[in-house]
């Protein structure tokens, strides 16, 4: 059984009742558990609530990089109180989002430090959403610890990048982009990636895997992500189930 490690099933590309639809449909789809992620207040709240409402359901409470401005003090006490429960398995997603020109820097950075502040007091792992911000997270990241682990989401660095996180104890996740027939870079760097710190996910409904580009993405097209992986590291696809269903289960603490 497969799990999809990072997913947004409470997006409203799915329609009305999609997360329910998707969640019906997990024994269908060869899907273990879902780890639906929150990325903002309202989202994280939703993630809770499903995570409570199904067993197969598991959530992260946390504010995306575009949302910086809504990380007050005011907000960290609404997710220390949503990561009360005991479906909650990390902080995030949290992080640094550089792609467009007007991104606040600053404010970005201040408001992933208060959230790895959290996270830390929470004893929970991190979630990280890194784009075009490796070298502002780098400064952020080579003197803190994670000893409770964290995720690089949706990798999208270099191979050098992937083994440094390694070795501080990340594991890195890989979306249905390692799939596209261009991403030689990063498919060497998930060739590099040692199998124990392999999550897979589909970030859905966002980044459909080759095949299905076009298409809302959905949860069970991270079988697609684990055949690539297969494929790179010379496993077969249920060793790759196996090992990043075991990984998932490792890093959020998942019975």
């Amino acid at each position: 059984m497969l799990i999809d490690s990072h997913a947004h099933i409470y997006d409203e590309m799915y329609g009305e009742n999609g997360a329910q639809n998707i969640i019906s449909s997990m024994d269908d789809d060869g899907l273990e558990y879902i780890v639906c992620v929150g990325c903002d207040m309202p989202s994280s709240e939703i993630c809770v609530s499903l995570a409570k409402e199904n067993p197969r359901i598991y959530a992260t409470v946390g504010v995306h990089p575009y949302d910086a401005d809504t990380v007050t003090e005011e907000n960290i006490e609404v997710l220390r109180k949503l990561a009360a429960c005991d479906k909650v398995v990390a902080i995030g997603e949290i992080g640094l989002d550089f792609h467009y020109p007007n991104a606040d820097k600053p404010l970005q950075i201040a408001a992933m430090e208060m959230q790895y502040n959290l996270a830390r007091e929470l004893k929970l792992p991190m979630v990280f959403h890194i784009r075009d911000g490796f070298g502002d997270f780098y400064e952020f990241a080579k003197n803190r610890d994670f000893p409770q682990g964290a995720v690089l989401h949706c990798f999208s660095g270099s191979t050098e990048i992937a083994e440094y996180y390694v070795q501080k104890g990340f594991y890195i996740s890989f979306s249905g982009t390692v799939t596209y027939k261009n991403a030689v870079k990063l498919a060497r760097a998930a060739s590099n990636v040692p199998l124990g710190r392999l999550l897979i996910e589909t970030d859905s409904p966002y980044l459909s895997p080759e095949g299905h580009r076009g298409e809302v993405n959905m949860p069970k097209n991270v079988v697609c992500v684990a055949k690539k992986l297969a494929e790179l590291h010379g496993e077969t696809l249920d060793d790759i189930k196996l090992i990043t269903a075991d990984n998932t289960k490792r890093i959020f603490g998942i019975k």
